[in-house]
């Protein structure tokens, strides 16, 4: 997958039909200095742009594999276009809106979301898909060992309490 050629289609699109998103996933670690193999590119945007996704998803030439209340999955013919996953938010503030902005791919601008709000996603992931666990935890680990006592604790401890599963928040804060 070329990811710099397949961010700067998407991002183009998002841009053109003015949806906020951030960039989530192991593609967001690397942002934050966490490498990561991966072989796709997840993005979150707002539940009420999800049928404007699909529409620009397929006109750019994706096809969608994968449909649930709560992502769509595509992937492309092109091996290099790869695949895109897009998970959907409900609230109208938050991890789109807290993320931060990095001058990237030919000077566009990328939103991405904040490494305490990719731990909570991996935890939200956990919660709701234990086969995720092995993988989840071990980004968790690789947030926390490379940005440490750069992360917000407190709002990592408040997601763990939000997610009643305030027990984790020992497992992290031990990672350090």
């Amino acid at each position: 997958m070329e990811y710099k050629k397949v961010l700067a289609a998407i991002l183009a699109e998002l841009e053109k039909h003015n949806i906020p998103y951030a960039i989530v996933g192991a593609v967001a670690m690397g942002f934050w200095g966490v490498r990561r193999d991966t072989v796709d590119i997840d993005l979150l945007v707002k539940a009420t742009d999800r049928e404007k996704v699909i529409a620009f998803m397929k006109g750019i030439g994706y096809d969608h594999l994968v449909a649930s209340n709560f992502a769509d999955q595509f992937g492309h013919l092109m091996k290099e276009m790869g695949f895109v996953d897009f998970l959907y938010t409900k609230r109208e503030q938050g991890i789109i809106e807290d993320g931060k902005t990095f001058k990237s791919i030919k000077d566009i601008d990328v939103r991405v979301a904040m490494p305490e709000d990719i731990i909570a996603m991996k935890l939200d992931a956990i919660k709701n898909n234990p086969k995720r666990e092995i993988q989840d935890w071990a980004d968790i680990q690789a947030i926390v060992e490379v940005l440490g006592d750069k992360l917000d604790w407190t709002k990592i401890r408040n997601y763990c309490k939000l997610l009643d599963i305030e027990e984790a928040y020992e497992k992290i804060f031990g990672f350090r």
